[in-house]
């Protein structure tokens, strides 16, 4: 009887083990799932951020595009006033010097 005993409680304590590295196993496998999905979400986070900025970024271009063409178009304009100034301001030059020149040497 005493060695049905000593049998049950090495069964026993078998089982135990068992038990006890069956959960130690599925501690780890759920550890492992943890990290993996971890990884994962870390990732997905880390592409929408990115998107997101991406997109930020392409609508500031757009928005300072947007702002700036009313100044490009004043300053072609203001260049084109003093272009045209100048021009004129060069013909009336060229014709002073013309009359000076001609008064000075008498020539008409």
């Amino acid at each position: 009887m005493l060695q049905e005993v000593m049998k049950e409680i090495r069964q026993a304590e078998a089982e135990a083990d068992e038990i006890r590295q069956k959960a130690q196993d599925e501690a780890r496998q759920i550890m492992r799932d943890a990290e993996r999905e971890a990884l994962e979400n870390k990732q997905k986070v880390l592409a929408a951020a990115e998107q997101k900025r991406r997109q930020i970024l392409e609508e500031a271009e757009e928005e300072s595009k947007r702002l700036a063409e009313p100044i490009r178009q004043r300053t072609a304009e203001e260049v084109e006033l003093l272009v045209r100034q100048a021009r004129s301001k060069q013909e009336k030059a060229v014709k002073m010097a013309m009359e000076r020149i001609v008064k000075i040497y008498g020539h008409s």
